[in-house]
């Protein structure tokens, strides 16, 4: 299962960087990517995500697994937990907290992606296609299940910032769960939406798929920058180099 990875954050034009990025894995090769990206409206925005992606991190690589469903249940576990201290402390300091998070979790073979809030991930198939693997809560999302705006429209919906769920904002959470075989995929991609409002689907896997990853990361992250760079940008990049059709 050989893997490799590239991750980087910027912090556009804001002020501050929100958002927290890191890809780890722990002595049998298990691979965790996550993404958080804090929810702005509030004090604490970038101790949630910094919370959680450095307490993950640090307690990853101390971890084993016994098998695929080992992992996949131990890190269900541990974003609901999270979720639960974070929301605790909020109600007992009185400080609204809240942040996204997307995990992509690579052990065994199999692939397991956890998603709340607005950050991404997309799994790159040797098909060459770039399919979203995760589920956005958030108002525009909502419509566009619905049907009832298009993805284009979405970009310039005045409510398109507007979540409809967050780690840590309320007592329990609905957590998304995707999971394959890695073998179908060249590439994993994670991302705040910093990202993914400033750059199209077909621009992000070109890039991807034609440049070492490190480039890749830095050249996505200086476009969203070029073009306007209005929120932190933080992206993560997975190369599957196990099977055939390598890039």
């Amino acid at each position: 299962m050989p893997l490799v990875y590239s991750y980087n954050s910027n912090r556009g034009r804001k002020e501050k960087n929100d958002d927290a990025v890191s890809v780890s894995k722990n002595k049998q090769g298990a691979l965790i990517a996550i993404v958080c990206d804090g929810v702005g409206s509030h004090s604490n925005a970038a101790y949630s995500s910094n919370y959680i992606v450095t307490t993950l991190e640090k307690e990853w690589q101390d971890l084993t697994f016994a098998n695929f469903n080992n992992m996949k249940n131990w890190l269900c576990d541990r974003i609901e937990k999270f979720n639960t201290e974070l929301f605790t402390k909020s109600k007992d300091k009185n400080e609204k907290m809240g942040t996204t998070i997307v995990s992509v979790a690579i052990f065994d073979g199999q692939v397991v992606v956890y998603n709340i809030g607005d950050s991404s991930a997309y799994g790159l198939t040797k098909d060459n296609e770039m399919n979203i693997v995760t589920v956005e809560d958030s108002f525009v999302g909502a419509l566009i299940s619905a049907g009832a705006i298009t993805e284009e429209e979405a970009k310039s919906h005045p409510e398109r910032h507007v979540l409809t769920q967050a780690l840590a904002t309320r007592e329990s959470i609905d957590l998304h769960t995707f999971i394959d075989d890695l073998n179908k995929y060249n590439y994993f991609l994670l991302c705040s939406d910093g990202l993914t409002n400033m750059i199209e689907n077909d621009e992000i896997q070109n890039i991807v798929r034609n440049n070492e990853l490190s480039i890749a990361v830095d050249d996505l992250i200086e476009k969203c920058v070029n073009r306007g760079g209005v929120d932190n940008i933080s992206v993560a990049i997975i190369k599957n180099l196990g099977g055939e059709n390598h890039d």
